[in-house]
């Protein structure tokens, strides 16, 4: 019976080209490997090679024997891979979101509800979300709408309204309400992993200039200390409280409220249910 090691042997000597390289890529003396493609021809029960002075080479058979040698290692090599991703799946739940707040929460259940599951997590568009979780990269996906599609499960999470943090001497501040036309043109402070909220924000105000920040420490440091306008959400707002020394003011326009829906593959609720 050949072993997957002579199999090694038999391709490294075909990608080689010569016993002494062959032997060198596989760290073995080249009188060891001699031996060992005898071996392989007992095995085989045919020649498999020519022989001149100093030199060893192919014949068919072992031009053949090499081919299948190649495919085989291929097919192990794709074996294995292929079981280690199946325990990897069992064990672990893939989220991906649109917005940082939702996929939060759905972390921080996931790791409540699955102590023995390994969460991962990111940040994406929602066609990369859905694309994902259609080629299986992701278990769990949140969007901003409801999306289409028989063999999706969908379930509504929650809205999420959007609030300009204004400094107190702002000329806005006492304002009941503002669309963020209103604000267009004035430098902005912005948190930088906030997700399908960074393009609304581009869209609706192309004039300002965005400060982002990419360490929540520092963006918070700013928002207490700066002048400049700044984001918060409901949400946010429920979790840390209002920032200090800001007016909350409600956005108006229709963006700046969004709906989000859990999705998985249908096929995955009973693995997902302690989560949904």
């Amino acid at each position: 019976m050949l072993e997957l090691f002579q199999l090694e042997q038999l391709v490294a000597f075909a990608d080689s080209g010569t016993l002494s390289k062959a032997a060198e890529h596989l760290h073995i003396s080249q009188p060891t490997l001699t031996r060992a493609m005898q071996k392989l021809e007992d095995e085989f029960g045919v020649p498999l090679f020519q022989r001149s002075k100093n030199k060893l080479e192919f014949n068919e058979n072992g031009a053949l024997a090499s081919d299948y040698a190649r495919k085989l290692l291929e097919e192990t090599n794709e074996m294995v891979h292929s079981v280690r991703a199946y325990d990897r799946a069992r064990h672990t739940i893939s989220i991906g979101s649109c917005a940082p707040m939702p996929l939060l929460a759905f972390v921080q259940k996931a790791s409540r509800c699955c102590a023995d599951i390994t969460v991962a997590s990111e940040i994406k568009d929602s066609e990369t979300l859905l694309n994902g979780l259609m080629e299986d990269i992701y278990q769990l996906i949140v969007l901003p709408y409801k999306p289409d599609g028989e063999e999706l499960y969908v379930k509504e999470w929650g809205p999420e309204s959007l609030f300009f943090a204004l400094p107190k001497e702002h000329p806005f501040a006492h304002k009941t309400g503002l669309y963020m036309k209103d604000l267009d043109g004035e430098n902005m402070l912005l948190f930088s992993s906030i997700g399908f909220w960074h393009d609304i924000h581009k869209e609706k105000m192309p004039n300002s200039r965005f400060l982002i920040q990419t360490e929540r420490f520092d963006f918070d440091e700013l928002v207490q200390s700066s002048v400049l306008p700044s984001f918060v959400s409901d949400i946010t707002i429920r979790l840390n409280g209002k920032p200090d020394n800001r007016s909350i003011v409600p956005i108006l326009d229709k963006e700046a409220t969004v709906t989000y829906f859990a999705v998985c593959m249908k096929r995955n609720t009973e693995k997902l249910k302690k989560i949904l």
